[in-house]
């Protein structure tokens, strides 16, 4: 039985189950991914530096989205 066989009889029999379960579990990941950069960046890059280290965050946001959408338009 392959891992994603249970989900998609749970998607198929209980649709509102199976969105509540998905929601939760990208919650669960941007909290966790959120944090995780909260403590990188802020407390062990820029220690106490919260300009920079907002700045630093804001670049490297922007610098990842145009490098996505030149991929994207790569592909496309």
């Amino acid at each position: 039985m392959a891992l994603w066989e249970p989900f998609e009889r749970l998607r198929r029999r209980n649709k509102v189950l199976f969105t509540i379960i998905v929601a939760f579990a990208v919650i669960m990941f941007w909290k966790g991914s959120w944090t995780l950069l909260s403590i990188v960046i802020d407390e062990w890059l820029f220690r106490d530096h919260l300009f920079w280290a907002n700045l630093f965050t804001t670049a490297l946001g922007i610098g990842l989205l145009t490098l996505s959408g030149l991929v994207l338009e790569k592909l496309v």
